[in-house]
């Protein structure tokens, strides 16, 4: 992106909100996981929760020698434990042939217990009238509260962090340039590897599916 121009998209999907099917009495605090007394008469059960985002993004470097610019990226996300909030510098990388490449790297907030910390790789293609992307993130995520709030608040909350590979691919088609409507969308397929559910509550790990996956639509303009 040149610099001092700028993007920003709004984006709308669902995610998975995990829950217990018969919630006992014993076992609502956070922290608890479903069968964690053993009665076997709670199951972890999967539901939906919509998602909403805002990214905005800023050239800020322009081509230099191969290097096709450098920009800024403001990212935010509600509900995920409870809302995220990230920070990333992106890089372009010399094209090869059709396609583009970028790198990115950054760090995210939210009500946790530390940060996260991600790399990104993306890729991209004109194909006559949409443009195909694909990506793979790396994501040393936060702690989430909900795997490590117990009943004694004085305590510092331990450090439970995890590895995450997330996957997406997508396509973005441009629209009619007018004043207030989108300038394009963007539908995307999400893939992520292992799964970290969200919520007040805890689950046993095997009792959560390894992968999850969710579509996403965003709408965006460019100034």
């Amino acid at each position: 992106m040149p610099a001092g121009h700028s993007q920003a998209t709004l984006g709308m999907g669902q995610g998975p909100l995990w829950h217990c099917d018969s919630a006992l009495p014993d076992s609502l605090r956070a922290g608890k996981s479903c069968n964690e007394d053993g009665s076997g008469v709670e199951k972890a059960v999967v539901g939906a929760v919509s998602q909403a985002s805002f990214d905005y993004r800023l050239g800020i470097l322009d081509s230099v020698g191969k290097l096709p610019g450098l920009e800024l990226e403001w990212h935010v996300e509600a509900p995920t434990n409870p809302a995220t909030m990230e920070f990333a510098l992106n890089l372009g990388l010399p094209g090869g042939g059709d396609f583009h490449h970028k790198i990115g790297a950054g760090w995210g907030v939210g009500a946790w217990a530390d940060n996260s910390f991600f790399v990104e790789y993306a890729v991209s293609r004109r194909v006559g009238f949409p443009v195909f992307f694909g990506n793979l993130r790396v994501t040393y995520l936060a702690t989430q509260i909900g795997t490590v709030l117990g009943d004694d608040f004085s305590k510092a909350l331990p450090s439970d962090r995890v590895l995450v590979t997330q996957a997406g691919a997508g396509l973005l088609l441009k629209l009619p340039r007018w004043r207030v409507a989108p300038d394009f969308l963007i539908p995307q397929l999400n893939v992520t590897v292992p799964q970290v559910p969200g919520g007040e509550r805890a689950f046993r790990a095997q009792d959560i599916p390894t992968a999850q996956w969710n579509m996403s639509l965003g709408m965006g303009w460019t100034y």
